[in-house]
């Protein structure tokens, strides 16, 4: 995986992350909202922690919105293309979920 954090104030965190065919960015949830823009777009699939699959399209030159998350939505997520995924990444950081 290719991850650089590219700017972060109080109000966002900006990130380019590139997920190569068939790699996994391992358990984790996702404590802001954000929005995603793809700049070489796909499917992913989200493996929850209840075992269920869940598969997340992120067309290409288009923006996604995906709410905040809490700890009981923790899950992991695969590329499981043929094709590298590009991804900027907005983090809305000024409003975290409460727990």
């Amino acid at each position: 995986m290719d991850y650089e954090k590219q700017l972060e104030n109080d109000t966002v965190c900006v990130s380019y992350l590139k997920l190569m065919p068939h790699e996994e960015i391992g358990e984790h949830y996702d404590v802001y909202p954000h929005v995603v823009i793809a700049l070489q777009g796909g499917v992913v699939t989200r493996l929850e922690a209840d075992g269920s699959r869940v598969l997340v399209e992120f067309p290409t030159g288009k923006a996604v919105f995906r709410p905040a998350e809490t700890p009981a939505k923790m899950h992991r997520t695969i590329n499981a293309s043929n094709e590298e995924i590009v991804l900027i990444v907005v983090q809305l950081t000024s409003d975290p979920v409460p727990l």
